[in-house]
């Protein structure tokens, strides 16, 4: 979940009108001042049990390294349709993700992939941070993709500014999303369900494909088979 705080700032004081009175206008400003100490108090405790639970994702993380094509299954598993059909090569080669919520009082958080070696993309390490200065203005610094030839050229060019697409989001300079296509916006989708438990949806894209766990991972040639479920 993120920590994210909705600011009394951000609401404004109560507006002003000859018809409401100041000792109203200041009730509502105790209001607001409330609502604002509450969400500091929550990220405080968001950021204390998200320490806690740091050590099990670690540990969750280096078991699913040895489960071959976890994450391209994973990512294809999703029902929001989280990979672009052009990317699914790409995508292929995730060897790990990680998602590093909350990393400041304001919600912040940083998303890397690293991927294997592969024919396509120059960098193997990408790594996502969108910054959040308030509860309405962000700073994102997105990663950079660097294609080998000609495929990788291709790739990037079919996922840019799409929102169902893990490199396209990636590689994007927006940050969280603020509008009603969130449902399939990779970076809201890893955040609020996929990264707190991958494993359903890596069982069912095997269970679609007939294959047994550790086998059947996605590959440039299971494009039309994966396109009928997780991907677009």
């Amino acid at each position: 979940a993120s920590g994210r705080a909705s600011s009394a700032s951000a609401a404004g004081a109560p507006p002003s009108s000859p018809m409401l009175s100041q000792a109203l206008r200041d009730a509502q400003l105790e209001l607001h001042l409330i609502d604002e100490r509450c969400a500091q108090e929550q990220i405080a405790i968001q950021l204390k049990f998200d320490a806690q639970r740091r050590p099990y994702f670690e540990k969750r993380r280096e078991l699913l390294r040895r489960i071959p094509g976890f994450w391209p299954a994973a990512l294809c598993g999703h029902p929001a349709r989280l990979v672009h059909a052009s990317e699914l090569a790409a995508v292929a080669y995730i060897e790990d993700l990680d998602l590093r919520e909350n990393i400041d009082a304001k919600g912040s958080f940083e998303v890397r992939l690293q991927l294997s070696e592969n024919p396509l993309f120059k960098q193997r390490r990408l790594v996502k941070r969108v910054t959040f200065l308030d509860s309405l203005t962000e700073t994102v610094s997105a990663a950079q993709l660097v294609a080998i030839g000609s495929a990788g050229q291709a790739v990037l060019a079919a996922v840019r500014g799409q929102g169902g697409s893990v490199l396209g989001w990636m590689t994007s300079p927006s940050g969280a999303s603020q509008s009603d296509v969130a449902s399939s916006d990779f970076g809201d989708v890893l955040r609020r369900d996929l990264w707190q438990d991958p494993i359903p949806y890596f069982l069912a894209y095997q269970e679609r494909q007939g294959a047994a766990p550790g086998r059947g991972e996605p590959t440039a040639s299971a494009g039309s088979a994966a396109s009928g479920g997780g991907t677009r």
